[in-house]
């Protein structure tokens, strides 16, 4: 397995490895996650979860998911839901 590297711009985090890009998160400074991917060869794997953790670290707030969201964005957000308790979902809040 190739090593995975992790990089870290200003509202854009990438995973990858020498062989091609595992994933991306396009996020903005209020901790909205604009649009996250994981490539379909990578999936199950826990790449998506520590994508939004490290967002959450460098905007230091829980995380929010811009519409719309597709159903695999629809299971993440969920997900994300469920891994941070104190995290409400959207209707919960509505």
């Amino acid at each position: 397995m190739a090593p995975l590297n992790i990089n870290h711009t200003q509202g854009i985090l990438t995973l990858t490895n020498s062989d091609t890009t595992i994933g991306y998160c396009r996020y903005n400074p209020d901790g909205e996650v604009e649009y996250i991917f994981v490539h379909p060869a990578y999936r199950r794997g826990g790449y998506a979860r520590s994508m939004l953790k490290l967002v959450e670290q460098a905007v230091q707030r829980p995380l929010s998911f811009q519409s719309p969201i597709s159903p695999l964005g629809q299971a993440l957000k969920s997900a994300y839901a469920a891994w941070r308790p104190d995290q409400k979902t959207q209707k919960e809040t509505e």
